[in-house]
């Protein structure tokens, strides 16, 4: 049996960025597959999610199947395999969260500048 995850997706999904970002971090071997460059893969999906293109679908060294997961769905089978999911995984699953948080603060600490200054 391969130790390597598949992660069927397309280049427009918002997901994948986050779940290969988990993945790098932790340090699980995965393959990505572009199910809008094969049509084999995309069957593949769409047999796993009844008649859905749904992404990212990910398929499991142990045959189970996850899709469209949340990052602690996918952190808690990564572990369930015996992968160490550490911070670093955490916060690349999370970046996207992180950076509206961040740029939300930014923003916020702008306008009380601005306002302190008299701008507006």
């Amino acid at each position: 049996m391969s130790d390597t995850v598949i992660v069927y997706g397309h280049p427009t999904c918002p997901n994948i960025g986050p779940v290969k970002g988990l993945l790098t971090q932790a340090k699980v071997k995965f393959e990505y597959i572009d199910i809008h460059q094969d049509s084999a893969a995309a069957a593949r999906v769409r047999a796993i999610n009844n008649g859905n293109e749904s992404v990212p679908t990910l398929v499991f060294p142990d045959g189970s199947a996850l899709t469209e997961p949340t990052v602690e769905e996918l952190k808690s089978k990564l572990e369930s395999l015996g992968h160490k999911v550490g911070l670093a995984a955490w916060l690349a699953g999370h970046a996207r969260i992180i950076v509206f948080v961040a740029a939300g603060v930014l923003i916020a600490v702008l306008i009380t500048v601005l306002r302190s200054l008299g701008v507006f």
